[in-house]
């Protein structure tokens, strides 16, 4: 067996270690350059993803989602008509009064009032669709296809990090907190109005504390503090 001083920084060795200055950390090494269960150390570096550390902040988070549909002729009136994919039912905190459609070299966009987000009653299979009613001065016909979009969720003033920090993107999560003496703590956190981007947190974080981007992989255990 033989030795060989790892890729990693002092500052995240001292950050585990809870000491700080110049810790130097050690792999034990077997002949083929493997660690003690067998994984080469060459492919843990490559794998590895040094966290950078990021403040959480006061922001308005806005998420507005677009779909792809078509308009349809119910009762004599037109509707506009989407189906929602199920991973975006999570971004609806609120159901939109209005929407935004965009008929597919038709009309200019136009406001949709009325809208509903619920299961087709008529699909054994459950799609949930999001339908508003078309003006009636618009000038429309059954099976044009269409753009829509709807603000599903804002907040103002809201404690925000990015959503890379976050285990998870809807109700509960966790986030590594990074205290003032570099010590990570891997707490709680409730989510609120997710864009893509950044998220709300409305429980377990104040605006200023600071945190580990991206988190650690729950399901890997990557930079996972245990």
């Amino acid at each position: 067996m033989r030795l060989q001083r790892s890729g990693l920084g002092l500052a995240a060795v001292a950050a585990v270690c809870g000491v700080a200055g110049g810790i130097a950390s050690w792999a034990v090494l077997g002949a083929d350059g493997s660690d003690g269960a067998g994984a080469p150390v060459q492919q843990q570096r490559e794998n590895h993803v040094e966290p950078a550390v990021v403040t959480a902040r006061t922001a308005d988070v806005s998420s507005v989602l677009t779909m792809e549909g078509q308009v349809v002729k119910e009762s004599g009136h037109y509707t506009a008509r989407a189906v929602v994919a199920p991973a975006h039912l999570y971004r609806f905190i609120e159901t939109p009064p209005t929407a935004k459609v965009k008929i597919v070299d038709g009309p200019e966009p136009f406001t949709c009032t009325d809208v509903t987000v619920g299961a087709d009653p008529a699909d054994p299979a459950g799609e949930v669709l999001l339908t508003c009613a078309v003006p009636a001065d618009v000038k429309v016909f059954a099976g044009l296809p269409l753009k829509v979009a709807v603000r599903t969720g804002h907040a103002a003033d809201a404690v925000t990090v990015p959503v890379s920090a976050l285990s998870g993107t809807t109700g509960t999560a966790h986030v590594t907190v990074v205290g003032a003496d570099g010590r990570p703590e891997r707490r709680e956190v409730t989510v609120g109005v997710v864009n893509g981007v950044a998220a709300q947190v409305t429980k377990g974080l104040a605006v200023g504390e600071k945190v580990q981007d991206p988190v650690a992989d729950a399901l890997t255990g990557q930079g996972d503090i245990g």
